[in-house]
């Protein structure tokens, strides 16, 4: 959610999760720190991508203090090392007995990072869509914040959408839509179609662009 202010935009982005994490009643058995930050990542990359400075992250728990200390203390590392403040909530009345997480990321910019390609330009993915168990057994082929951090700061590269349970085709139309043009996807694996689940995966433009990482692969173009 955008809103728009006469020096810029203040930015409003959030995130769930439930029924993952390690209590009696959770559909999906994963540590309280991957939950924790998997939602946080969402959220923030939501952000992060429209050219936001994140200027704060809220962290609500349904659950005790004790049980998600682990996953606070996690948010609260990776916030550390970029001075972002953050305020916490969790349940302190009742016992639960399913995970329950909400992040909510505040950012303000100046101006938005969005559309601007040209017919031509080519459409990458950063990392690979993931979802459920696959998460927790990833072997490093998910794109981390700060993979996206990296890419941001080049200058070919224009326009960047988190992927989420709509897959990257989904996300590489709406990147197209923001530019006044049309996807043209050269990918036919299944792969591009599933669930990317907790923004495993990064679809972006790119003009002149060479990929320097293995986990960026191209998926088509616009015109």
């Amino acid at each position: 959610m955008l809103t728009e202010f006469n020096d810029g935009y203040i930015v409003h982005t959030c995130d769930s999760s439930g029924g993952v994490g390690k209590l009696t009643s959770d559909i999906v058995r994963v540590d309280i720190r991957i939950v924790a930050m998997a939602a946080l990542k969402v959220a923030f990359l939501e952000n992060m991508t429209l050219g936001s400075k994140i200027l704060s992250v809220s962290a609500t728990f349904t659950n005790s203090q004790e049980y998600v200390n682990l996953g606070i203390e996690k948010i609260k590392e990776f916030l550390d090392t970029r001075k972002i403040p953050m305020v916490i909530s969790t349940e302190k009345n009742f016992q639960t007995i399913q995970t329950g997480v909400g992040i909510g990321v505040v950012g303000f910019l100046k101006r938005l990072r969005l559309g601007g390609a040209k017919s031509g330009d080519g459409v990458y993915v950063i990392g690979i869509p993931k979802v459920g168990k696959e998460v927790v057994e990833d072997d490093g082929k998910i794109a981390e914040i700060r993979d996206i951090e990296r890419i941001m700061k080049k200058e070919e590269i224009g326009e960047i959408i988190p992927a989420g349970s709509g897959g990257i085709i989904a996300e590489a139309e709406i990147l197209a839509k923001n530019s006044e043009l049309n996807f043209i996807c050269e990918e036919s694996g299944e792969w591009i179609k599933k669930s990317a689940g907790p923004a495993t995966c990064s679809v972006f433009w790119a003009r002149r662009f060479r990929a320097d990482s293995k986990k960026i692969k191209r998926i088509g173009w616009l015109e």
